[in-house]
């Protein structure tokens, strides 16, 4: 089997439920989200704490179900619950807790573990407005906005992670 199909050579691809164009807003999502995991995925090479890296395993699986989850076109078939978004905050105070609280604005540069996070997190924040867009033409699964916008937030705590302590 060829891994080329022709299909999308007119600029249109497919959702589970229906053929849209490749500019449609749950493409820019699903975009987004892969472009996040992929970074997620070059980062992991210079992570090396067990239960980060069982952490972004964990994330990776998430925006992956959230991928599907936008490519259904579905609200009634929600994929990501509120146990995902309250166990992305209990990771997100564990690693808070071993930091100091802001008082500027930082650069996440120290190590490359950070950049790479700092990478995933503004694709996140791309894919979130992105979400948020869709969301207004279309209802969308409120724990699937809640946990895209409290990624962001964990890639940044645990870049400083990776900056200040490890």
């Amino acid at each position: 089997m060829k891994i080329y199909t022709k299909r999308g050579d007119q600029g249109q691809t497919d959702l589970f439920n229906k053929r849209v164009s490749k500019a449609d807003l749950h493409i820019e999502v699903n975009g987004a989200l892969d472009e996040a995991m992929a970074f997620l995925i070059m980062g992991k090479h210079y992570m090396r704490v067990p239960e980060v890296l069982q952490d972004i395993d964990t994330i990776h699986g998430h925006l992956f179900s959230i991928a599907h989850e936008i490519a259904l076109n579905d609200p009634s078939k929600a994929i990501t619950k509120e146990s995902d978004v309250q166990w992305l905050e209990g990771r997100l105070d564990h690693y808070d807790a071993s930091l100091e609280p802001l008082s500027k604005f930082i650069k996440l540069d120290q190590t490359k573990a950070a950049s790479w996070l700092n990478l995933a997190r503004v694709t996140v924040r791309r894919a979130e407005r992105h979400l948020v867009m869709l969301a207004h033409e279309q209802d969308i699964n409120t724990y699937t906005l809640a946990y895209v916008n409290r990624l962001s937030d964990y890639l940044f705590t645990v870049a400083r992670y990776f900056d200040e302590v490890k």
